[in-house]
């Protein structure tokens, strides 16, 4: 059985440990911080196969960049010229840099549009900013969403399920009872698992090879099998991608 990790920021993981997670990963969805970690995540891709690359600019980036048009129309010439099927990891974040959220929706639009204009995924970043995160997404007409890391209100929860849109389960389900009641809540058909790695979080090493032990800890809450959640997890992914 082969696992899924639908959020893992792959450019930043040595070769060798990348290079030995496809024995225990049908895919791994790899999203980008910037233009530049773009461009290494779209040739770690023709490397590794089980990598399904997604290019974007990560809303923590935005208010040390000074060359944010360059990236833009960088991100923008890279989709025209095909091959790229996903955006991320994009979105808004109040929780750790509000003083740049004018500047993050100037740029989060203007990915939007590319998402819509040519029918791409979105592998979102939302902390603190949910309900805002989706409500752009929704008034851009974008079809399909991921929402990484989802440890927002139930409420919102209801509404992105309502939308077809996905949220995603990573190891912190262990350390957060908010997470994990997410997890428990969701339901299968907006399930994904990733790992988010490389990543520390209150004492947590985040990396792929947690994801296993992460789908076991939810399927134990939810009374369900570890295969039934693998599958379902599989199928959320491939139809967000595209892949089905």
């Amino acid at each position: 059985m082969k696992y899924t990790d639908a959020h893992c920021h792959a450019h930043e993981l040595p070769l060798d440990e990348l290079g030995s997670y496809g024995e225990l990963f049908e895919l791994i969805v790899a999203v980008s911080d910037d233009l530049e970690s773009s461009l290494r995540t779209l040739k770690l891709a023709e490397r590794y196969r089980f990598l399904h690359p997604c290019v974007g600019i990560h809303p923590w980036t935005i208010g040390e960049a000074e060359d944010l048009e360059e990236q833009l129309r960088g991100l923008e010439k890279l989709v025209a010229e095909g091959g790229v099927t996903c955006l991320g990891e994009i979105g808004l974040d109040k929780a750790f840099v509000p003083q740049t959220i004018d500047k993050q929706l100037e740029v989060f639009r203007r990915l939007l549009d590319l998402a819509r204009d040519y029918d791409l995924a979105v592998n979102l970043h939302a902390a603190k900013a949910w309900r805002l995160v989706l409500a752009e997404v929704v008034a851009k007409g974008v079809r399909r969403a991921l929402f990484h890391w989802f440890t927002g209100p139930l409420d919102v929860l209801r509404e992105v399920v309502a939308r077809g849109y996905l949220v995603s389960i990573n190891p912190t389900v262990k350390i957060s009872a908010k997470h994990m009641a997410v997890a428990k809540a969701a339901p299968l058909h907006a399930v994904v698992f990733e790992s988010d790695g490389p990543y520390e979080y209150r004492g947590l090493s985040l990396r792929p090879g947690l994801v296993p032990e992460t789908v076991r800890l939810v399927a134990g809450e939810r009374g369900i099998t570890v295969e039934e959640l693998v599958e379902a997890s599989r199928e959320n992914v491939m139809r967000f991608l595209g892949l089905e």
